[in-house]
C-alpha cells in the first residue's frame, strides 16, 4: 500500500482501543463513586487536571488556546481541592496552600522585561 490512508483493520483497532479505553475509565470512576462519591470526583478531577497538564499550546498559539488550557487546570484543581475538603479539612487547606505557593514560585522565577 502506497498511500498514506490507513487499512480499515487498523482504523477498528484503534476504534476498539479507544472504546475499551473509555469504558474502562468510566467503569473505574463508578466503582470509586460507589465507594465514596468524594473518591470518584477526585479521580476525575485528576484526571482533568493531567488533561490539562498535558494541553501545551505552542507559544504562538493564539491567546485563546492559553487561557483555555489554564482554565482547565483550574477546575481540575479546584475539583480536586474541594474533594480534599470533603474527605479531610486538613487536606484541603494544604490543596490552598500548595497553589499559593506553586503561584508565588511562578511569580518570583518568571522573567520581566524592562526595569
Amino acid at each position: 500500500m502506497t498511500t498514506t490512508q490507513r487499512p480499515s483493520w487498523a482504523l477498528a483497532r484503534e476504534a476498539a482501543g479507544l472504546f475499551l479505553t473509555a469504558s474502562g475509565t468510566l467503569g473505574v470512576l463508578v466503582a470509586l463513586g460507589a465507594l465514596h462519591w468524594a473518591a470518584g470526583l477526585s479521580t476525575a478531577a485528576v484526571g482533568i487536571l493531567a488533561a490539562g497538564l498535558r494541553i501545551a499550546p505552542k507559544p504562538s498559539a493564539p491567546r485563546w488556546a492559553h487561557v483555555f488550557r489554564a482554565g482547565v487546570c483550574v477546575a481540575g484543581y479546584g475539583g480536586l481541592t474541594g474533594c480534599a475538603f470533603a474527605l479531610c479539612i486538613p487536606l484541603g487547606w494544604i490543596g490552598i496552600s500548595l497553589s499559593a505557593v506553586t503561584t508565588g514560585l511562578w511569580l518570583a522565577t518568571r522573567e520581566h522585561g524592562g526595569v
